[in-house]
């Protein structure tokens, strides 16, 4: 049988040649089928899937072609294609939500990191405004306390390792305190400290 006997037969006829062995009749049956495929999936697929799925739509119909027992092949072939279609818009709208939400989660975690940073800032500054205000505190109430921790900041300021800052404030305080020794001066220092703590204690307690 030629290509125009072939090709002037229905799609039912041609399906039940190729099932009697006619390979000419199959590939014309698959040809024909094909083209009525993207015609509709033209009008319902972005073109660079549709090729892809028109493949799939045809492997399908090649599987089961022989075995179904559908009176017609093309409404049932259609029905395979869209169900092929279908699977395709379900499988993009999966992969949208999951992108979706992966841009949300990356831009709440942007968002956050600075929220964050700006939240230990403010908290660290408060701190520091506490410890001033505890040091001021106790400067009025014990004068040479408010001295040391004041030759503490200023060798801070200086920089270097915490040995350094220590050693050079000593310095300083022994001129300021003329016959004071390092020793004693540590010891006050510690005393300091002591009611330094209790001071910003006091004052943490009497936060609204």
């Amino acid at each position: 049988m030629n290509d125009n006997e072939l090709t002037s037969r229905s799609l039912d006829d041609l399906a039940r040649l190729a099932r009697a062995g006619e390979r000419e009749a199959e590939r014309v049956f698959f040809d024909d089928l094909r083209v009525r495929f993207l015609e509709i999936a033209k009008r319902r697929v972005r073109e660079e899937d549709r090729e892809d799925l028109v493949q799939d739509a045809l492997g399908i119909v090649l599987a089961k072609y022989r075995r179904t027992e559908s009176p017609s092949l093309l409404p049932w072939g259609l029905t395979i294609l869209r169900n092929v279609i279908g699977n395709y818009y379900q499988r993009r709208a999966t992969r949208e939500r999951e992108q979706s939400l992966e841009e949300r989660t990356e831009k709440g975690r942007e968002a956050q990191v600075p929220a964050l940073e700006i939240l230990e800032q403010r908290a660290a500054q408060e701190r520091v405004e506490r410890v001033l205000a505890a040091m001021e505190s106790l400067a009025r109430r014990h004068p040479r306390c408010g001295q040391l921790f004041r030759r503490l900041l200023e060798s801070l300021q200086l920089g270097g390792g915490a040995r350094e800052i220590s050693r050079r404030a000593m310095a300083w305080l022994r001129g300021d305190l003329d016959g004071a020794t390092e020793n004693s001066l540590y010891v006050a220092l510690h005393r300091c400290r002591q009611q330094l703590r209790r001071a910003l204690h006091d004052l943490e307690g009497a936060r609204p």
